[in-house]
């Protein structure tokens, strides 16, 4: 990280500021550091000694000499760190071990039914997450699980706030299997604003995600945050009706958007003569079946109508369309051409349209942000090194 590049930094202090400092400027040598926090050398040197026994830091390449001893360069020490993503969907997940830039290790994914009890739907998917973890062996550490489900969450509880998408689901369900499986942190999210978040490409981008998958849901991540809004339900488009007597939804409702754009909604046009499911009208429409793209063409038409106005209030740099539906060409290329020409100049002529993950990578990379932040957060370092001295006291 460039010297500048530290500006503001002053009075960080605390060993959880330092590590964030480290890990923001992927590695940094003591001087630097000196410059960046303001501290006498004996202190900030007592800290990095600190960080390093507990395992947060480490020496690494020497940097660019500038005349005499070359500077080490202080890492952050993620080596061995992974996390277990679950993403879990309406109709399958996925389990992968990722390391902590989100990268997926190894992975595995399962089909089910999001409507059976939550032990059925989440009881396969744990057992798939211990086999991969024990893959890794001893050279990996586990720091924090973090899970996606297709319903409206507290992110504060992982509790979750509306069952219309898993009715036979207790409020708290996954919370209880997983914290009795796993020890570590653990991190809920919804399926769409974790993918949201993984499909940022820095956090200073104002990025509007939409999945269309089964159902449809929508992200919004601003300055590398999610949007949550008052009720944690900024982004909910899937239920805006687009016409009273249209279509009955999922959630018992007529004409909701998703009963028009969905995945679901695109199978049932096509019921009355072929029985498709959402990876057949992949490979349909990828082979340019005319009866599919066609009816791809008009959900897809629905679906930017109803987008415009999110844009517009947005104004993002770029809206994603992710989901196995959403990222088919006959699709995407509909809702770009609908949505640019609908919204205004100021508004598209800065705005990229682009297809994301067709699977749950963007999940993955999403809960392993989610992940790292609250497991370095400075907060939870600082709480960890006090623990750790306090103990190395007692001992003596």
């Amino acid at each position: 990280m460039p010297d500048e590049a530290l500006t503001g930094a002053a009075g960080a202090a605390s060993h959880g500021r330092i590590l964030e400092l480290i890990r923001s400027g992927d590695g940094l040598s003591r001087q630097q550091l000196l410059g960046a926090t303001g501290m006498s050398r004996a202190t900030l040197y007592e800290r990095l000694d600190a960080l390093e026994r507990a395992g947060y830091v480490y020496e690494a390449e020497s940097l660019a000499a500038t005349g005499g001893r070359r500077p080490r360069n202080i890492r952050f020490d993620d080596r061995g760190r992974v996390i277990l993503a679950l993403a879990v969907g309406q109709t399958r997940a996925t389990a992968s071990v990722a390391d902590t830039t989100g990268t997926s290790l190894r992975s595995v994914v399962l089909k089910h039914d999001i409507a059976a009890p939550a032990s059925d739907v989440l009881g396969p998917l744990i057992h798939a997450g211990q086999a991969l973890l024990e893959q890794g062996g001893a050279r990996e550490r586990l720091v924090g699980v973090g899970v996606a489900l297709p319903a409206p969450i507290d992110a504060e509880t992982g509790r979750v706030v509306n069952a219309t998408t898993v009715p036979l689901w207790s409020a708290d369900a996954a919370v209880t299997l997983l914290g009795e499986t796993w020890d570590v942190p653990l991190v809920f999210e919804n399926d769409t604003m974790a993918a949201a978040l993984g499909e940022r490409s820095g956090d200073h981008e104002t990025l509007v995600y939409v999945k269309v998958g089964s159902g449809i849901g929508c992200g919004i991540v601003v300055d590398g945050s999610i949007l949550r809004g008052a009720a944690g339900a900024a982004g909910s488009i899937g239920h805006i009706r687009v016409a009273p007597g249209g279509p009955l939804c999922k959630c018992g409702r007529h004409g909701c958007l998703a009963a028009f754009s969905s995945g679901l909604a695109i199978m049932q046009q096509l019921k009355p003569h072929r029985h498709l499911t959402l990876d057949q009208i992949r490979y349909a429409a990828e082979q340019g079946d005319e009866e599919v793209i066609r009816i791809l063409q008009h959900a897809a038409a629905v679906l930017a109508s109803e987008l415009n106005a999110t844009v517009t209030t947005i104004n993002p740099h770029r809206l994603v369309l992710g989901g196995r539906i959403g990222t088919l060409r006959a699709f995407a290329d509909a809702v770009r051409e609908r949505i640019l020409v609908d919204v205004v100049d100021r508004i598209s002529e800065g705005l990229a349209v682009q297809t994301g993950a067709p699977d749950d990578r963007s999940a993955v990379r999403g809960l392993a942000t989610l992940v790292v932040r609250k497991v370095f957060d400075p907060s939870a370092i600082d709480s960890a090194i006090s623990a750790s001295h306090h103990r190395s006291h007692s001992v003596a």
